[in-house]
């Protein structure tokens, strides 16, 4: 394999990074979020689960970001590949 085909196949790998997936997932639990507080209102109950989707939130936002890297990283890469 030369080493343009190398770097093409770290091009196509950093296309399969599942970013889109953390976002997804985010989306996912914004929906859940309303729903909670349309079905318990302004409740302590409700703050609470919100308290919990809001936290989950943040922790998808860190993983989002960390899968950003990784595909950048493996761009980077097969620049690199391609420079060197």
């Amino acid at each position: 394999m030369t080493i343009q085909e190398q770097a093409h196949q770290l091009e196509l790998l950093a296309d399969q990074v599942p970013t889109g997936i953390a976002l997804a997932t985010k989306g996912e639990l914004e929906d859940l979020q309303a729903q909670v507080l349309g079905l318990l209102g302004q409740t302590s109950t409700a703050t609470a689960v919100q308290g919990a989707i809001q936290l989950a939130g943040r922790q998808i936002d860190e993983v989002a970001a960390s899968l950003e890297n990784v595909r950048v990283q493996i761009q980077d890469a097969a620049r690199h590949h391609l420079q060197g």
